[in-house]
């Protein structure tokens, strides 16, 4: 024994000597069921190994001494190591499938635990993807022996492939399927975060209880497929379930909330299609919170933006718990320092990966006061009041210019000191300051209806005051120019 309390037949095994490890067996066959100082039986170590031949001489030696002894012939398989774990679950995490296969048709009654409370069909979804590689790589050998011959072999890898093997451990553990671990997560959790459609399906074939079980963050596998951006994982749930878009997660929200937080505007888009998901639009969680709320509150005011436009019904009036509305986050969202906005291009954001205006985390926007939201207000009504008037009187100045216009002959009509240079100089000067002034109040229109997703420059709304400032600028270069112009030299 060594000092892991491994036995001889542990090493053998360990070392995938085969012919050793049958010569220890016929010897002591009371080594089949010796554990070492984690656990382990040979079984384990052998499914670990990943040797077939092994854990077929297991399996069959321990029958021999079951039926000698009248012991239960499945005892070896139901064994558990000091993590919990069975033998069948190592062969699926380590993905020896075959292994698998045989230790379920051997002994139908062996252990399907795992690690943190985990059973086999945890370990099934996690490895996946593996799977997915393992099927298309055996669907490719089985059509070249299929080609090559048709003996018994072809036919034996067609019927115990990698989906074959999926689904009849599915069929067979099908009393674990709403299992839960440690944290509280079934196998159908795992596959909706992975974003596994198929092995979703598979395992809601096998029972749908599992699709209305939450884990202990109060998350359903809807919620998981939502903040994680699965919408096929999100549609075969809904299809085999119609009711679990009305669960709700510990803070009270819906799946629209989550994907509305986490900006999934993929999802967002799903449920604004569906006319049945109507009462979700409004829904508010503890907090008072409504899909808009958050999705503006994290700073996609993108998404904001199309709640808004394409959710029927929406209440753009509802107020959280704080007292804000959904367009009030918006505001906030938009407060930052003047000079950063400057000082970083929107290409350069885009490369920095730069998504959102404002840090989420920390951000003074979250802990503004009202009297702080009532000046920034009282700002913007201020700016957008001076834009109008200059765009009101570049536009009249504009169709009354200085000199006047010419009252007879072919120029009938046309700007009566249009020649001189500060004549030149006002037109463009006046143009300007239209243009920047009415800038300013269409960005101001649009953030406070958000009509436009016109995102750089309604995310951009702390520009409007430069946009207003250089407006004012034109206009005096305006006045001066107009002046100089029909003042007598």
């Amino acid at each position: 024994v060594t000092p892991e309390e491994n036995t001889v037949l542990h090493v053998a095994l360990q070392f995938n000597q085969l012919e050793a490890a049958e010569k220890i067996v016929n010897l002591s066959l009371s080594l089949v069921h010796k554990k070492n100082s984690r656990g382990n039986t040979p079984l384990h170590v052998a499914a670990r190994v990943g040797d077939s031949s092994m854990v077929k001489l297991l399996i069959d030696q321990e029958k021999k001494l079951d039926i000698e002894t009248e012991k239960d012939p499945a005892k070896l398989a139901k064994h558990e190591n000091k993590a919990r774990e069975s033998a069948l679950f190592l062969a699926v995490d380590r993905q020896h499938y075959h292994i698998a296969s045989h230790i379920l048709s051997a002994a139908p009654d062996c252990s399907y635990a795992g690690r943190h409370g985990m059973n086999v069909l945890h370990a099934l979804v996690i490895q996946a993807n593996s799977m997915f590689v393992t099927e298309i790589v055996c669907k490719w050998c089985c059509s070249t022996l299929a080609l090559l011959s048709s003996t018994s072999l072809s036919r034996c890898i067609l019927k115990f492939g990698a989906k074959g093997i999926s689904f009849n451990m599915v069929k067979k553990c099908s009393s674990t399927i709403d299992q839960e671990d440690d944290l509280g997560w079934t196998p159908l959790h795992v596959a909706a975060q992975l974003g596994n459609e198929k092995y979703v399906k598979l395992l809601l074939e096998n029972g749908n209880s599992p699709a209305y079980k939450k884990n202990k963050e109060g998350l359903s596998a809807l919620h998981i497929a939502d903040k994680n951006g699965n919408v096929n994982v999100m549609k075969e749930l809904i299809t085999t379930c119609p009711d679990i878009y009305e669960l709700l997660d510990l803070k009270g929200q819906t799946a629209l909330h989550v994907a509305a937080e986490s900006g999934e505007k993929e999802v967002v888009e799903f449920f604004l299609k569906r006319p049945e998901f109507e009462s979700l639009i409004n829904k508010q969680d503890k907090e008072g919170n409504t899909p808009m709320h958050l999705a503006a509150n994290n700073g996609h005011i993108e998404l904001a933006c199309l709640l808004r436009r394409r959710g029927i019904g929406v209440d753009l009036n509802a107020t959280n718990k704080g007292g804000f509305t959904a367009m009030d986050h918006v505001m906030l969202r938009m407060k930052s320092k003047f000079i950063t906005r400057l000082s970083i291009t929107w290409e350069a954001r885009f490369q920095m990966g730069i998504q959102k205006l404002e840090p989420e985390e920390g951000s003074e926007d979250k802990k503004m006061s009202t009297s702080e939201l009532d000046y920034m207000n009282q700002k913007k009504q201020t700016d957008l009041v001076v834009a109008t008037l200059i765009a009101t009187v570049t536009f009249t100045a504009g169709f009354t210019v200085p000199g006047g216009f010419k009252s007879g002959g072919v120029d009938e009509g046309m700007a009566a000191l249009s020649k001189r240079t500060a004549f030149r100089v006002f037109l463009i000067a006046n143009t300007l300051a239209f243009g920047l002034s009415i800038t300013s109040v269409f960005i101001h229109f649009s953030i406070s209806t958000m009509y436009t997703e016109v995102i750089p420059l309604i995310k951009g709304g702390g520009y409007t005051p430069v946009f207003t400032g250089y407006s004012t600028m034109a206009l005096l270069v305006a006045f001066i120019s107009g002046t100089y112009t029909v003042v007598p030299h």
